[in-house]
């Protein structure tokens, strides 16, 4: 039976479905990050290995693993992973590029309303008691339609950014190294200079 060894516990049932697969799952299940002496102990016969952007994965962690074909890395990038060593030793090395694009936009959006809104402004007037009476101007925000927003890099996180504010109206301008043909056309976005953005925009 191959045996994956998983450094941290994983969100749903990954672990579960590995099981009904025939592997052996060991997974490391303190609320740290694991120790690189423990983990090459418990990674030693693995086939293979599930890892974390916190985890290094160096050519001390990479000499100890005797067995393992790959390591599944649960990050967009590979940072914490020697990969040209792990090639020279046949061990692929994969990783979740898009993974973070919709949670990530989704928490941009939501700061974004916070703020705009005065959300937390509201709530700790509401907690400390201080509310009397409403009034017209009492914590009047920014109104999303009509209001320019700037982005700054406009790959796949600024795209799905841009996505979610185009259902409330804003006007989209944005920075990049390049320019993005579709970004432009699908929402009608203007690229501009960085100094312009920061200038014109009223949220960045």
């Amino acid at each position: 039976m191959k045996k994956i060894f998983i450094t941290r516990e994983l969100a749903g049932n990954a672990e579960e479905l590995l099981i009904k697969k025939g592997f052996k799952v060991e997974v490391f299940r303190e609320d740290r990050s694991i120790s690189t002496k423990l983990l090459m102990q418990k990674a030693s016969d693995a086939d293979a290995l599930i890892t974390l952007l916190t985890d290094r994965i160096d050519k001390k962690v990479i000499d100890g693993l005797k067995k393992c074909k790959i390591i599944a890395n649960c990050a967009v990038g590979f940072n914490n992973i020697d990969i040209e060593y792990a090639g020279s030793n046949n061990i692929v090395v994969t990783n979740t590029p898009d993974i973070l694009n919709d949670a990530t936009a989704d928490l941009t959006v939501a700061l974004i309303l916070a703020c705009a809104r005065r959300l937390r402004e509201g709530e700790l007037m509401m907690r400390s008691e201080k509310f009397k009476i409403w009034k017209p101007q009492l914590l009047l925000g920014l109104e999303m339609k009509g209001r320019t927003v700037g982005i700054i890099g406009a790959g796949r996180i600024g795209y799905a950014v841009a996505k979610r504010l185009n259902s409330f109206g804003s006007r989209i301008i944005y920075f990049d190294r390049n320019k993005r043909e579709n970004f432009e056309k699908e929402f009608n976005a203007k690229k501009v200079s960085l100094n312009s953005l920061l200038k014109n925009a009223d949220i960045v």
